[in-house]
């Protein structure tokens, strides 16, 4: 139980006590840590030295040894440390306060190499509306406290207190640009996010591309601090948690009916820190020679006080020290005793030398909702010490260490059973404490966790690559796989299809665990080499890569399985791309053959299309994820295709007529430079393959191969005023013309703000008159985002009736443009600017100086209004 309220912090903890805790800390891990993983790695990667699993197929090829220089190109390729997520906590206590579950798993994550990043809970207040990101970006703070740890502290709208308010759609936003901030500066690209309190739901359900686990360590509804929206909260955070994990078999039967994917993991101890008794003076326990029957922890309402202060008045020759704060727990009535002893809270890195002046250590809990779900720490620490322990009767004390606790419902048992412990001479006892709490320390409570994370978040992956020559390109496709922050379960299983190049004894000198190497001594096709691939795979899911392809980042993976966890008959997922013969293709796109996409290009795409996807009945196997139970039901590619073309429209035939769906990943990205192996046959051999393998495509389902579809733009292939307008038309929304600058710049200006909060209207069309996106012209017209066009040509949409035109910089007027309304944002311009445009469009009206999303809101009104009308 780890509530408590926040303006009432403990007052023990100055700079230099929580100094001092750290140094000790420090100096009692210092021996008993793991080595971190390697800091950031620069792009080009180095594969480690161990050996990888290498599987020869038909006759083995014979390899020279790597020379120098391939060796060299080979340790530019993979890290020499484990794939990790990082972990950020939104806790439900302050890292300085009492060092309990939060930070000793947090401590436990940053030990075994992952980054952990610890909320604060207060928060900056910015106490405005309509402040832009960069403003909140600039507000954040980051603090390293130790390896791998650092502390945050994000921003919201108002002050708030995480047991008693609840986040408004600002704060939301704020906190929201807070953590990505974060994530930005730290390439945070796996990221999972352990929940401790529901007041954080609103902030983790509105963050993408992270995984959301819920550490529920209490029976919320029985404290008196929080408000009753708490409760709805966790219900929504139960329900969208990905994992909850629960401290106690109460909890977890309450759980599970809202989550099947609940775990159980009870508290531990750091056991090696409490075992030992530190030799440290304590001044206010130092007069004293009569037995010490101790407790330490919250003193509030579940603490009985009666049952103590009836202890203390009957044995007046024991002394009984309490140890924590008193908020909500009357302690008039034991002040007045002289054998007791109110300490206050005291820091962590003390409470060894008190607790090993206890004689006894009590649990005296009363008997109620919250208590019957508590699994105790302190029962652990007090354990490790080698105390005897005497608990009032609960479920968590007597399931997990009831032969060796004693339990005791009333005054005269408690009594009894302290006046007996006080006896005890045998040291086997206390040795089966110390047995006890070894088996239960945080590091293996951290195992457990980490499992269940990696089962439930990141089931395994395997990638498969079949090459053929082209080395250049493999090196580069496999160094963005294993770029830092890649996806933390994989393994890439290459098959070389009897390359003639240095390809062969490249792979020869990889050494990386997660890759594994298959060589033929024929050429086996596409189909037929990826068959042998995944005959290797041990992947939950597969993935056929082309290795003329760059993944962005890691969040790749992660993008194309999520689709999969919302629709169980969902067989096959892919990317959009820049190059491939679909609609997954992209209308326009930025970036280069070097880097891939450009990462500002690419932001900007991922928040566009958060989360969306569509279906299809074609994908493009230069990069497709498949749940292997349909591979294994459908079968294997179909080798008749040969070298290639044509292998995948006839595999997508199979998996819908098996009863499956196919799926575009709107917001999952692959840069593909295109057919780099196939187009190397000379075009007799290229015309001839094309010809065969389409006569037996369409011999094998009896109709004719169709051209697919392209780009996803109602504007495709389409320049003329007419279709422009009927295509506008169609749509059936209504249609937004936006005149701001000619610049669609880095930094996010005015306009562009109003732009964005006008494509969240799903009503809306919006179409941007603008020259450069990113440095990048715009020819024509270019689908930008799903409800989102720019063009340069405003010619082209002189037959369109807009609904709404709205001037944010632009002060030229083109005659052909016709709308039903035209609005001016008046902070867009000076105000000679504004006169002339007044000048200009005879029924033009002003938006008052007022905040984005008012403008954007405002703007909205007026549309519906005028259909209304």
């Amino acid at each position: 139980m780890n509530k408590i309220k926040q303006h009432r912090r403990r007052k023990s903890t100055t700079h230099r006590a929580a100094s001092r805790r750290g140094k000790h800390r420090r100096l009692n891990l210092k021996y008993n840590r793991k080595k971190p993983t390697a800091s950031p790695l620069a792009p080009a990667v180095t594969f480690p030295t161990t050996n990888s699993r290498s599987v020869q197929h038909m006759e083995p090829v014979s390899v020279q040894s790597a020379t120098a220089a391939a060796t060299l190109t080979a340790e530019k390729i993979g890290p020499k440390t484990k794939a990790l997520y990082d972990v950020i906590r939104f806790p439900v206590i302050d890292w300085q306060f009492r060092w309990q579950r939060p930070q000793q798993l947090s401590e436990q994550f940053a030990q075994q190499g992952h980054r952990v990043f610890y909320v604060t809970p207060e928060m900056i207040s910015i106490g405005k509306e309509d402040t832009s990101r960069e403003e909140i970006s600039r507000q954040v703070k980051v603090k390293n406290i130790d390896r791998n740890i650092w502390l945050v502290t994000l921003c919201a709208n108002r002050p708030l207190n995480l047991y008693q308010d609840e986040m408004d759609r600002w704060d939301i936003q704020y906190l929201k640009w807070s953590v990505e901030y974060v994530r930005d500066k730290f390439g945070l690209s796996q990221l999972v996010s352990i929940v401790d309190l529901p007041f954080w739901t609103p902030l983790v359900t509105a963050m993408d591309q992270h995984h959301i686990v819920y550490d529920c360590m209490d029976h919320h509804g029985g404290f008196s601090t929080n408000d009753k929206s708490m409760l709805l909260l966790e219900e929504q955070l139960l329900r969208e948690a990905e994992l909850v994990v629960t401290t106690s078999q109460h909890l977890y039967d309450w759980a599970a009916h809202y989550n099947p994917a609940t775990v159980l993991i009870r508290n531990a101890v750091d056991s090696d820190y409490f075992s030992k008794p530190p030799d440290e003076v304590l001044p206010e326990l130092e007069s004293i020679h009569q037995p010490i029957i101790g407790y330490y922890g919250a003193i509030s309402d579940w603490f009985d006080i009666q049952l103590v202060e009836s202890l203390a008045r009957s044995r007046p020759e024991w002394t009984f020290v309490l140890i924590g704060h008193t908020f909500g727990c009357d302690t008039s009535g034991i002040e007045e005793l002289s054998n007791v002893l109110l300490l206050g809270e005291k820091p962590y890195h003390e409470l060894p030398a008190y607790l090993h002046r206890f004689q006894v250590a009590l649990i005296p809990f009363k008997k109620n909702e919250l208590t019957l779900a508590t699994n105790p720490v302190k029962l652990y620490e007090y354990l490790a010490a080698g105390k005897p322990v005497i608990s009032t009767e609960l479920p968590e004390v007597r399931t997990v260490a009831g032969n060796i606790v004693t339990i005791a419902d009333t005054e005269v048992q408690f009594e009894e059973a302290i006046e007996a412990a006080l006896l005890e001479s045998e040291n086997s006892a206390i040795e089966q404490r110390r047995q006890f709490a070894e088996c239960n320390n945080w590091s293996q409570r951290y195992e457990a966790l980490h499992d269940y994370i990696v089962q439930h978040l990141y089931p395994k992956v395997s990638v498969i690559l079949v090459v053929h020559n082209n080395w250049s390109y493999t090196q580069q496709c496999l160094q963005r796989l294993l770029q830092p922050g890649h996806y933390p379960n994989l393994e890439i299983i290459v098959v070389d299809n009897a390359s003639k190049d240095q390809t062969s004894s490249y792979l020869e000198s990889l050494r990386h665990p997660l890759i594994q190497v298959i060589t033929s001594s024929t050429n086996l096709g596409f189909a037929a080499g990826n068959t042998l691939g995944c005959e290797h795979a041990n992947g939950e899911f597969i993935v056929l890569l082309n290795n003329d392809t760059l993944v962005p980042d890691g969040s790749w993976i992660s993008r194309l399985l999520r689709p999969f966890q919302e629709d169980a008959k969902l067989a096959m997922t892919g990317p959009m791309s820049n190059h491939v013969g679909n609609d997954q293709a992209l209308d326009h796109f930025i970036g280069d053959a070097v880097q891939g996409a450009h990462p500002r290009w690419l932001t900007e795409f991922y928040e566009r299309y958060r989360r969306k996807y569509r279906y299809t009945d074609l994908l493009g196997f230069f990069c497709v994820a498949i749940r292997r139970s349909v591979w294994e039901h459908v079968g294997a590619l179909d080798p008749a295709f040969g070298l290639g073309m044509f292998e995948d429209d006839d595999y997508c035939e199979r998996v819908r007529n098996a009863g499956y769906r196919l799926a575009i990943v709107e917001d999952a990205f692959v840069y593909h430079h295109g057919s780099v192996t196939i187009n190397k046959l000379n075009n007799n051999v290229y015309n001839e393959l094309w010809n065969k393998n389409k006569a037996y495509y369409e011999q094998k389902w009896n109709k004719p191969w169709r051209m697919p579809k392209g780009p996803n733009s109602i504007f495709h292939l389409v320049d003329r005023p007419a279709e422009i307008a009927s295509r506008v038309n169609q749509t059936g929304k209504k249609v937004v013309l936006v005149r701001g600058l000619t610049v669609w710049e880095t930094n996010s200006r005015r306009w562009q703000q109003i732009v964005k909060g006008l494509c969240e209207n799903e009503d809306l069309l919006v179409i941007v008159y603008t020259h450069l996106f990113h440095s990048n012209q715009i020819v024509g017209t270019r689908k930008i985002g799903p409800q989102l066009y720019f063009t340069n040509r405003i010619d082209l949409f002189s037959e369109v009736r807009f609904d709404l035109v709205i001037y944010c910089g632009s002060t030229d007027i083109h005659p052909q443009v016709h709308s039903v309304q035209y609005w001016a944002d008046s902070l867009s311009y000076h105000e000679q600017q504004l006169n002339s445009l007044h000048t200009k469009v005879s029924k033009l009206q002003v938006l008052e100086p007022i905040g984005v999303s008012q403008a954007v809101s405002h703007l909205c009104l007026s549309v519906h209004e005028v259909i209304e009308g």
